[in-house]
């Protein structure tokens, strides 16, 4: 039953994030014209993968929330009461933005939409502003020390080898 819920939750997530971004890139794609960029075709396979990637990335990170009681009913997400630090977050710390980073761009390529990628740029530089200025202090005060040691260990965005040799 648990992992019925646990896999109901991470649909219940992906679901609203396809509604949202699929919504946004729909009316996005009316301007693709007045944009002078023009993807070559092929690129179309790459979004494909960069898609399957992004989406098994975000539905391991999402998982593990659900499984990590970090979305107890007394949780608000994306506010957890344990701090995960295994399976992809032991080599970044913010897989599940990267996944969303990683399947918008994949959405992109796919559409061969330009302004989709500009917004897969400008929702990265978003989210690195809202990690780096309220999600990190907030959990830096939530876990203390734990968090700290943790920010040393392993890098934001790109695996670094202290985090892959551990």
């Amino acid at each position: 039953m648990r992992k019925l819920t646990i896999l109901l939750k991470s649909l219940f997530m992906a679901a609203c994030a396809v509604a949202l971004f699929g919504t946004i890139t729909w009316q996005l794609r009316r301007i693709d014209p007045l944009v002078p960029v023009t993807l070559p075709p092929w690129v179309s396979v790459g979004g494909v993968v960069l898609m399957a990637a992004g989406a098994g990335l975000g539905f391991a990170t999402f998982g593990l929330f659900a499984a990590g009681r970090s979305l107890s009913p007394h949780a608000y997400f994306p506010d957890p009461d344990v701090l995960i630090t295994w399976g992809p977050y032991k080599c970044v710390r913010n897989p599940m933005a990267k996944a969303l980073f990683t399947v918008l761009c994949g959405w992109g390529f796919f559409l061969l939409s330009p302004t989709t990628l500009l917004l897969a740029l400008v929702l990265a530089l978003f989210l690195h502003l809202l990690v780096v200025f309220v999600e990190e202090p907030k959990l830096e005060r939530r876990f203390g020390e734990g968090f700290r040691q943790y920010k040393r260990r392993v890098n934001r965005w790109v695996p670094g080898r202290r985090s892959l040799v551990e």
